[in-house]
């Protein structure tokens, strides 16, 4: 079994309840670092200076920021000029804060009873055969996602008709026979036919997990 902390979260799922959120990926310690100081330093540093009287400490303001933005992620009100990105650097942000030492390989960000909450995704490095989450791999740090609970949740997703908020599982499904826990598609368009393309991977987080093509008839 692969270890399951590091110095930086490979990976990050915003999980609403209805399986729906955000998929994150951090390339090295010092991409998590970047990401996560490009959201704390800018609100720390516009509370930088004197002190004003009654005003709550910068970091505070910092931990009111973070709540903020992640509780957009939940609402599904992410304003445009944040995107997916801005997302990612805010929950970065979080976990730097949350976890002091060793972070794990794998993070959950859910929300119950009113508050974040972070916990291990040991689930995502289990690896049952088929996905538990697909992300559309469209930003610097990952994108929309969609969370499935079981295979038959995966398949009746697989077999449906693809819209434009759902259509890469139905990709994933109809491409491969088994793969690991998380698939990332990144789109593409071909620049001289100009037809849409999709390039996906299989993350397995040092755990054997193999990713196979369905066969074909």
């Amino acid at each position: 079994m692969s270890a399951v902390t590091a110095t930086f979260p490979e990976a990050v799922f915003l999980r609403r309840p209805d399986e729906t959120g955000y998929g994150f990926f951090f390339h090295g310690e010092e991409d998590f670092r970047h990401a996560a100081d490009s959201f704390s330093k800018p609100v720390l540093q516009s509370f930088a200076g004197e002190p004003v009287p009654g005003q709550p400490d910068p970091q505070e303001h910092l931990k009111v920021a973070i709540a903020t933005f992640i509780g957009q992620a939940f609402d599904k009100a992410v304003p445009d000029e944040v995107g997916a990105e801005g997302i990612s650097r805010a929950i970065a942000a979080c976990i730097r804060h949350a976890f002091k030492g060793s972070i794990p390989r794998v993070v959950v960000v859910e929300h119950k009873k009113g508050r974040i909450s972070l916990r291990p995704g040991i689930e995502f490095m289990r690896h049952p055969g088929h996905p538990l989450a697909v992300v559309v791999d469209a930003d610097a740090h990952g994108g929309e996602a969609r969370f499935f609970s079981s295979v038959e949740h995966f398949r009746k997703v697989g077999e449906s008709e693809p819209n434009p908020r759902c259509w890469l599982p139905q990709i994933v499904y109809r491409l491969y026979d088994r793969t690991p826990s998380v698939i990332a598609g990144r789109p593409s368009v071909d620049r001289t036919t100009g037809k849409h393309n999709v390039e996906c991977r299989g993350l397995s987080f040092g755990v054997k997990a193999p990713l196979e093509e369905r066969p074909t008839h």
